[in-house]
């Protein structure tokens, strides 16, 4: 599905689509097998098992749209595969208020990205390791903040299994507030770290402790802005024990 974003005199933005699972899972199969073998050594099987647990959640449907998202794999695109220009809440909002203040893409959720603020409590290892970033950057969490998934970037943590941190460009300029989107008060988590996305009833969310939460709701939509040629994809395929056997599997399934 395709939606195109055009200004009030016609001026068209760019392009949002729903990503296609032949264009981009064996790309993400080899970039995150990599990102797990190269962890193994130190993290160990358990870890490499739990993290492919988290990873390799995405299905095809008949369509042949990628689905089940969560925030794992969103970030985990936006680390691995950055040739693939992942939708930002910003692009969503303005999609959403020219469709009349309705999701765009129907009866599907679409997450874009994190929500941070207050006390490390709700995944609170998550939360402690990107608020250092938020602290060094003097980019203060009390105000609510949003960064979309291409302004974080997925690691590898003995406490948390998996976590992220925010990617260098990644500023108080740029870093969206809760405000900036149509949250209500009563969707909005506190003290931790959450899930920000658009659900299939039109609403905002970024209450979402869940962050390994999915369903066949989801959609992984890209944006891919009027006169910049998107970048192809490369791969190199793997052959490596326990996350071939896992990547294997996954793979299965397409």
């Amino acid at each position: 599905m395709e939606i195109e974003d055009i200004e009030k005199f016609e001026r068209k933005l760019g392009k949002a689509s729903t990503i296609k699972a032949d264009d981009i899972i064996p790309t993400y199969v080899d970039r995150v097998g990599k990102f797990l073998k190269d962890n193994q050594g130190t993290m160990g099987d358990a870890w490499v098992e739990d993290s492919a647990r988290k990873l390799y959640i995405f299905k095809k449907n008949s369509g042949g749209d990628v689905i089940q998202s969560n925030i794992y794999t969103g970030v985990a695109l936006a680390t691995f595969l950055p040739e693939v220009p992942l939708i930002t809440g910003q692009q969503l909002l303005s999609l959403y208020k020219q469709a009349g203040n309705k999701n765009p893409f129907g009866d599907v959720y679409i997450d874009f990205g994190i929500q941070i603020n207050g006390k490390p409590e709700i995944n609170s290892g998550q939360a402690r390791i990107l608020s250092k970033d938020f602290k060094s950057r003097d980019i203060k969490i009390e105000d609510r903040k949003v960064p979309n998934f291409n302004q974080l970037k997925l690691i590898a943590d003995k406490d948390t299994g998996l976590a992220y941190r925010l990617t260098e460009d990644a500023s108080k300029e740029n870093i969206a507030e809760v405000f900036e989107y149509p949250i209500s008060n009563d969707y909005i988590g506190k003290n931790g770290l959450f899930r920000a996305y658009l659900n299939r009833g039109s609403d905002w969310y970024a209450d979402g402790g869940g962050l390994s939460n999915s369903n066949d709701g989801g959609r992984v939509v890209r944006y891919d802005t009027e006169g910049v040629v998107p970048k192809k994809l490369s791969q190199k395929k793997l052959k490596i024990d326990l996350v071939q056997k896992l990547s294997d599997n996954f793979l299965e399934r397409f």
